[in-house]
């Protein structure tokens, strides 16, 4: 619809004025400016309520007493709606005798309309039309803006919403996955004491003291291991900035781990199997001894477990001749080896192909541990042919201790 020249200058008004304001306050300013630019001698602007009711939200020239109890149909907005408010006020004493329905319509939706009271024979005449008629649609565009704005605002709020519960979920996913992964590297740790414990009882009914004072040893060492994992878990829930790299000793600290999975061997039901120790001298490399001995005792253990018949595992260490230099650590077996599928999903948490005996959790951990080395975990195998799990540690850098 055309607008007259002398019209531009107020919607232009009314559009900036619109467009600062918020959504409450446009739909006063449209009756506010319906009457002083079209003439109106009374002006009622009809909102949709949530409940898909009709109601009269702004008035102008209209006493609140001859509206306040008045509710309509969605459905009837339209020259229909014009007529029901027109008898309505002039059934509570206004002196009105023709209306005129201007619906608040936009591409953002349907608000609900504009009915404009005249007096006499005066009526809104084509400018006066013409200029409602654009005020209204400024409205509704502005109405839309707002109600597109706050559709946005609450998929933003819910949106941060779900990302703080998946937050907390993956908190609570994390803690679960490292308290298993400790009860797991705990459960490596410790099951050897009890078949150290028979030992000594069996030497102390022999009289062999040279035998309990070894074993005690042995025992001390395994403690000592756990004590350390502890340690890491309470280092943790403190955000303690004091897990520090060492300089460590790769071939001492696999005898280490042989010595504490190889009573897991005699706890078995099956054939027993044999660890071969191919541990040649290698330079030291920068991590933690007790993260080393419970990788390398998570792979002799499950090495162990994937020959129920019996078989060999190697564990050696070996400097490594390729460009990128440091030093490897390699636990092989000569089980049956993996299909693509299991070696392709191997290192993931939870994964597992003991099936209620087994958490999923050892190689991940094992997995994990490089990653914060800079290091790396490469796996060889294939079905009857065994499976090899070489842990990679770069030589330490200049200035490291």
């Amino acid at each position: 619809m055309a607008v007259p020249d002398g019209a531009i200058d107020v919607l232009i008004r009314f559009s900036r004025l619109a467009s600062e304001t918020t959504p409450g306050d446009i739909l006063p300013l449209l009756a506010d400016a319906a009457i002083e630019r079209v003439k109106a001698a009374g002006a009622l602007v009809v909102e949709i309520g949530p409940r898909r009711g009709l109601k009269v939200t702004v008035a102008r020239g209209v006493s609140e007493a001859a509206w306040s109890h008045w509710q309509g149909d969605p459905d009837s907005i339209g020259a229909e709606l014009g007529r029901e408010l027109l008898a309505v006020v002039t059934a509570a004493g206004m002196s009105f005798t023709r209306s005129r329905t201007l619906p608040l319509v936009s591409t953002g939706g349907l608000f609900g309309a504009l009915v404009l009271l005249f007096e006499g024979d005066h009526g809104p005449g084509e400018q006066g039309l013409q200029i409602a008629q654009a005020l209204v649609d400024l409205a509704a565009i502005a109405l839309g803006g707002a109600n597109q704005l706050a559709k946005l605002e609450k998929a933003n709020a819910e949106l941060r919403a779900s990302r703080e519960v998946l937050a907390r979920s993956e908190k609570l996913r994390s803690l679960g996955q490292m308290a298993a992964g400790l009860t797991h590297d705990l459960k490596n740790l410790l099951n050897p004491l009890s078949m150290q414990a028979q030992i000594i009882g069996r030497a102390a009914a022999r009289g062999d003291v040279s035998q309990v004072g070894a074993t005690v040893a042995e025992m001390r060492a395994v403690i000592q291991r756990g004590v350390e994992t502890l340690e890491r878990l309470r280092a943790f829930s403190r955000q303690s900035p004091d897990a520090r790299l060492t300089k460590v000793d790769l071939a001492e600290l696999a005898r280490e781990a042989v010595a504490i999975a190889r009573p897991r061997m005699a706890a078995r039901k099956g054939a027993l199997c044999r660890i071969v120790e191919d541990l040649g001298q290698v330079p030291p490399v920068m991590a933690r001894g007790d993260e080393v001995v419970a990788a390398a005792v998570n792979l002799v253990a499950n090495a162990i477990d994937a020959m129920p018949d019996g078989g060999t595992v190697t564990v050696s260490t070996r400097v490594d001749d390729a460009p990128r230099g440091g030093v490897t650590l390699t636990v092989a077996d000569t089980g049956p080896g993996m299909t693509p599928e299991v070696q392709a999903r191997v290192f993931e948490p939870f994964f597992t192909t003991k099936g209620a005996e087994g958490t999923g959790l050892g190689l991940a951990m094992v997995f994990a541990t490089m990653q914060r080395y800079g290091g790396a975990v490469a796996l060889e195998t294939a079905p009857g042919k065994g499976a090899a799990f070489t842990l990679w540690f770069p030589a330490p850098g200049p200035g490291q201790a």
